[in-house]
């Protein structure tokens, strides 16, 4: 009953924020893992909500990670700058045997970033964006960083016909509990079925400095339930042991103000 009070307002809110506005549709970065180039339009306020799922077992231990509610508050505050605050709420559960379950839950370390607009596409060039974080000593005991820490990302779009998109990222990101960096690049292929659904197809990986590298493959739709108010679901799997086995998301996004 709450979740369907909760869905009746976001599609509210999104419904009235267009009837007031004919700006630009929402462009989010969920549910892949490659970041849109897109900056939020000034004075724009975009929310975008989900929730997670992923399974690995390794030597007979299952471990479940759960992402409950990430949140990932967006401003724009021009034309090639926009504002951004991640906050999630996590679990893990680790399983042994039927009698030893552990499990923990908690709260992500805040983090506090910024996307700008470094170039508009042009012929062969791409619209392109630098994002970074700062990963703040913050959160609950189980998850909290050592250190402060951070991440950075160039994203680049391009757009290969009127349906068929082209984007991909390359940048870094530290955990908080070592020195150590983890590069990583994405590779994400989208389809316009219609006007309101798109499909996607994406690799990625995460490649540790001490550590194996972390190879991923997954897929998904997007669908806009108003232009403002985006409805997403995606699925995935690793390619190597490294990578989870499986992982499944979902989650909600719209924008208000603008």
């Amino acid at each position: 009953m709450k979740q369907a009070l909760l869905f009746s307002i976001l599609m509210g809110l999104g419904t009235r924020t267009f009837a007031q506005t004919t700006k630009p549709e929402i462009i989010t970065d969920r549910p892949d893992q490659t970041e849109a180039s897109a900056i939020v339009p000034k004075g724009g306020l975009q929310v975008e909500l989900g929730t997670q799922i992923e399974n690995d077992v390794v030597q007979n231990v299952k471990v479940t990670n759960y992402t409950y509610t990430t949140a990932l508050i967006k401003y724009g505050v021009n034309e090639h700058f926009e504002l951004r605050l991640v906050s999630e709420f996590l679990g893990e559960r680790t399983r042994y045997n039927e009698s030893n379950v552990n499990k923990v839950t908690g709260i992500s370390p805040l983090a506090l970033g910024v996307k700008i607009k470094l170039a508009d596409e042009n012929k062969i060039w791409p619209q392109t964006s630098f994002m970074g974080h700062i990963n703040l000593k913050s959160g609950s005991s189980e998850f909290a960083p050592d250190y402060t820490a951070a991440d950075f990302r160039f994203t680049f779009d391009h757009t290969l016909s009127k349906k068929l998109f082209f984007s991909y990222n390359v940048g870094a990101e530290w955990n908080g509990k070592t020195p150590d960096a983890t590069f990583l690049y994405t590779v994400v292929l989208c389809y316009l079925i219609t006007d309101r659904l798109t499909t996607f197809i994406e690799s990625y990986s995460f490649f540790p400095e001490e550590k194996h590298a972390d190879h991923r493959l997954d897929g998904g739709f997007m669908y806009k339930i108003t232009p403002v108010v985006q409805w997403d679901i995606s699925a995935g799997l690793g390619l190597n042991d490294a990578a989870p086995d499986s992982f499944i998301s979902t989650g909600i996004s719209f924008r208000l103000l603008k």
